[in-house]
């Protein structure tokens, strides 16, 4: 039989947000319905037993003991054991300004919702210290609340970055699949992800947005085409995969500062 023990429930959080509730549950079921959205953030520890993590974009995570579950606003969701199993555990829910400026400069990693923290020990007392007591209206308890909620996430943050080395592996594939993908929804698709996802974790991995890095890879290539003047600027725009000259030359003064000619010019001088 499930049971639920609250840690805290607060009534008012700071103005720039905090948690308003934290909860342990013994023998949960998780989420039973596929299409659950919630209007504010949950950070989900699972502290027994095993499963699995679904959403809208196409996320798909085996879940065990000791791995985060971040659970969006307004995002399709579902979590939980196997249907006739039960697991332990610990949830917070938190919201204000400061976590949706979080989440628009793109600070959650939506291509990893599902964290390992490891020791579980460690990260067990770690969260329940962030939750601390009920606030009880207090404004500096409030604000130091909002405080150690950012820190959390800073570290649980740190953590999901320890496989650097897959990230960079799956930013070069990304950079490649670009290079032979014209569309960046079939780039995404190649990737084996929804394209918001593609779009979000390229820009954080590269800092650049999967379109500016073409654009900017497609200048580049232009510029090594240009020292060729055999080749015509029609010719280098098909080349490209531009559709005619016009764009090319609009796209590359756009980007470089001078027109196709005017480049050429420059490193091609006449000699006088």
């Amino acid at each position: 039989m499930e049971q639920s023990s609250f840690f805290v429930r607060n009534m008012s959080i700071s103005p720039i947000g905090g948690i308003r509730m934290a909860c342990f549950v013994k023998n949960g079921a998780g989420v039973l319905t596929s299409s659950r959205i919630l209007p504010h953030f949950t950070l989900v520890y699972v502290l027994r037993g095993g499963g699995s993590y679904e959403d809208e974009h196409g996320m798909n995570f085996e879940v065990n003991p000791g791995d985060a579950i971040i659970v969006l606003p307004e995002l399709e969701h579902w979590y939980g054991p196997p249907p006739g199993d039960r697991w332990d555990e610990l949830y917070l829910v938190f919201e204000g300004p400061v976590f949706d400026l979080w989440r628009s400069e793109g600070c959650f990693d939506i291509s990893k919702p599902v964290v390992h923290l490891h020791p579980s020990d460690y990260w067990l007392d770690r969260i329940k210290k962030t939750i601390g007591e009920s606030n009880k209206g207090d404004s500096f308890k409030m604000m130091a609340e909002a405080m150690r909620m950012q820190s959390l996430l800073i570290d649980i943050q740190h953590a999901a970055r320890d496989d650097i080395e897959a990230d960079i592996e799956w930013l070069e594939e990304a950079k490649e699949v670009i290079a032979e993908e014209a569309d960046l929804h079939g780039a995404a698709n190649k990737m084996g992800v929804a394209y918001e996802v593609f779009r979000k974790k390229f820009r954080k991995l590269s800092g650049m947005p999967p379109g500016k890095y073409r654009t900017a890879a497609l200048i580049e290539q232009a510029c090594d085409l240009l020292s060729d003047r055999s080749l015509t600027l029609r010719d280098i725009a098909e080349e490209l995969g531009y559709c005619d000259e016009y764009h090319f030359s609009k796209q590359f003064s756009k980007t470089i500062g001078w027109s196709p000619r005017e480049f050429r010019a420059r490193i091609h001088p006449k000699k006088y």
